[in-house]
């Protein structure tokens, strides 16, 4: 399969960790490295073991890219192929009849489409828990958060989560490619003396450079080959190779070499004729081969840190003939985190839902089949004649069409038609418990597919138990992986704690749509301990939110001591019932909640607002106090003192405001004057 993205060597990696300078390959032969033992190592050797590993991993995978390949043609409709074990290949298989019914009548599809769509529904917005409970742990813990948070909205987050969970449904397995990309980030420019020219004056040329950010990308399992399928997991892998294809001007662009491109195969989906009995032809979408003009394959080569290279060791290959990096490993780790399906114990290659619904799925091809044969026999009859009696090669012609004389021989029997009987009730049945039955594996129930209620369940608490055991299976995928993404972020700060050196400025909108920008670097990540703002919302769906909501809210259990509602929670509740625009109905207690709650931003950022007549001094307090009663706030009492204080004193005003009012409201009216 096609690779997305990979890890670009212009820049840091060529200047600092590869032997070769950048878009440099080895042209002379020279020792590049040496064996524990001592064995010198050439450029000849070093692409002699990245290749034979290559190979021999790729024997070794060949099972399981095969059962890849077939995901994908069942998935798309091509349902008469299966492996071919002497062959390694996938085959189309030839009917048995030709007048079998070989019609494909997909399941799979829309099963996958929806455990995708439900998939889809968790949310991965993350924050990073401070180190200790210091306060300056706490400020950094927020920073690390700001980063996360500000690199996945900037880098299409969204729309590669969900590429990355199409390929976790079709394979079982998907990988996600971090590195640090020295030509991206802000671009800065500086001046480069050339020479003195004859009047003494400098001649400048002025150089652009780029301060470098992170990147990242998805990798398929087409392009993986650890070290062995039996260990599970990357940690536990010594080396992982990547093999991808790319064309000569993403090789340039990305590693800075030029090299003679050549036409290469790799997979594509493409249509194919397949016969669906009873002389019709239908054309399905299969998996093919195809070639790829004026390209090169790319072989990465990861070894994690060991005894012998505390550092690791990194090598790219190019067209199996040149290295354009060999050196230490840029990062503390495989800079790859596995995403899968469903766990296999002792493999490192997860298992697809697929593989367990294609015997499933062939089943039910064959019923509803032979169910549409029996439905055209009784419509296109079936005679039994005298041999002789009738002229057979006129008869295959012709058939019985409408008005049709059928000629028999004088002194003959009549041909007779043939009594097919009634369809089996078992047969209707074996069909339906086939559906049920991959529903049930797929994880997925009648309810979540169509929306119908299974027949029996009558109850609303029936119903919710079966929702709720839906959830509850298809989130043993969504806990994978939420935990990939998890790695994923860890992943990130590690990167930026080795190279986002130079202090850094990141530009969002915070509370109540206020800009703002948090000045970072390295030194302000301390801490990789990453978890989810929200829960698996499989487990806890927002309409199971709401209706505990509402449940408690019916109790009165958000009364506060005068047995009134806050505002924020009538806030909530609104949002909840989702009442049109709820904004257009919003009362002044919600805009001065509003109004209090930008007032807190701006003192953080050090404007000073005035108290206004036309403030709610009981509102504004209580969300002046909440704020001064949260660790945000003691972090800005902590970093600036003047500005926590001026906000001391703000929420103190509203406080005598407020009581003088109350005062005011119980005196009687004659001490009023």
């Amino acid at each position: 399969m096609a690779f997305r993205y990979a890890p670009p060597v212009r820049g840091m990696y060529a200047s600092e960790d590869s032997v070769f300078a950048e878009g440099e390959v080895e042209t002379e032969k020279k020792v590049i490295d040496t064996e524990k033992d001592g064995t010198q190592l050439y450029k000849e050797d070093v692409i002699k073991f990245v290749t034979e590993e290559l190979e021999k991993r790729r024997t070794e995978r060949s099972p399981l890219e095969n059962q890849w390949t077939l995901n994908a043609n069942f998935l798309v409709g091509n349902q008469y192929c299966d492996i071919n074990t002497y062959r390694g290949n996938i085959e189309q298989l030839e009917p048995v009849y030709d007048w079998l019914e070989r019609e494909t009548f997909n399941q799979i599809a829309p099963l996958i489409e929806t455990r995708i769509s439900n998939l889809k529904k968790i949310k991965y917005l993350m924050k990073v828990n401070p180190r200790t409970n210091e306060l300056d742990d706490y400020a950094k813990a927020e920073v690390s958060t700001a980063v996360l948070q500000h690199t996945q909205s900037v880098s299409d987050f969204d729309s590669k989560k969900n590429t990355m969970i199409a390929w976790n449904e079709l394979c079982g397995n998907c990988f996600w490619l971090s590195w640090w990309d020295s030509n991206k980030g802000e671009k800065y420019a500086v001046k480069k003396v050339v020479a003195i020219g004859e009047d003494g004056m400098e001649k400048n040329d002025e150089e652009a450079f780029y301060e470098g950010d992170l990147d990242y990308g998805l990798i398929t399992p087409y392009e993986i080959y650890p070290e062995s399928i039996f260990k599970q997991g990357i940690d536990s892998q010594r080396s992982v190779i990547l093999e991808q294809v790319k064309t000569v001007d993403d090789i340039y662009d990305l590693y800075g070499v030029e090299v003679e491109g050549t036409n290469i195969e790799t997979f594509e989906l493409t249509p194919v004729g397949s016969g669906g009995g009873f002389g019709y032809e239908s054309t399905v979408l299969t998996i093919g081969h195809r070639t790829v003009d004026n390209a090169e394959k790319v072989i990465t080569y990861f070894e994690r840190p060991s005894k012998h290279r505390p550092d690791g060791r990194m090598i790219i290959i190019i067209g199996d003939k040149e290295i354009v990096y060999y050196g230490n490993l840029p990062y503390n780790r495989i800079p790859l985190n596995q995403v899968i399906c469903r766990e296999i114990a002792g493999q490192f290659f997860g298992k697809s839902v697929i593989e367990d619904l294609i015997p499933r799925q062939r089943a039910f091809n064959g019923c509803v089949n032979r169910i549409h044969e029996f439905i055209k026999r009784v419509a296109i009859q079936s005679f039994s004649v005298e041999e002789g009696s009738i002229d057979i090669e006129e008869y295959e012609a012709n058939g019985l069409t409408p008005g049709y004389m059928l000629v028999y021989k004088q002194g003959s029997q009549a041909p007779k038609p043939i009594e097919n009987g009634n369809l089996p009730s078992e047969i209707m049945m074996e069909r339906q418990n086939l559906i049920r039955d991959m529903e049930y594996v797929a994880g997925v129930s009648q309810l979540m597919t169509s929306g119908s209620v299974p027949t029996g369940v009558t109850s609303g608490r029936a119903l919710e138990s079966i929702k709720e055991t839906d959830d509850t299976r298809l989130s043993l995928t969504g806990d994978h992986i939420r935990n990939s993404i998890r790695n994923l972020a860890k992943m990130w700060l590690q990167i930026y704690k080795l190279y986002a050196n130079a202090r850094r400025i990141i530009n969002y909108v915070g509370t109540n749509s206020i800009g703002s920008a948090i000045i970072w670097s390295a030194q302000d990540i301390n801490s990789y301990d990453v978890e989810y703002v929200t829960e698996n919302e499989l487990l806890m769906s927002e309409e199971m939110q709401k209706q505990r909501f509402f449940e408690a809210y019916n109790l009165g259990l958000f009364t506060d001591a005068t047995g009134k509602i806050p505002e924020r929670v009538k806030q909530r509740a609104l949002e909840y019932m989702r009442i049109g625009n709820y904004t257009e109905i919003m009362n002044l207690n919600l805009l001065q909640i509003q109004a209090a709650q930008r007032e807190n931003v701006f003192f953080e950022n050090g404007a000073l607002p005035e108290i206004s007549d036309f403030d709610d001094d009981e509102i504004h307090y209580e969300e002046h106090l909440r704020y001064i009663l949260q660790m945000n706030f003691q972090i800005l009492k902590m970093k600036k003192p003047e500005y926590a204080a001026a906000l001391e004193g703000h929420a103190m005003q509203h406080f005598e405001r407020k009581e003088r009012k109350q005062m005011m409201a119980v005196m009687p009216e004659g001490e009023m004057r």
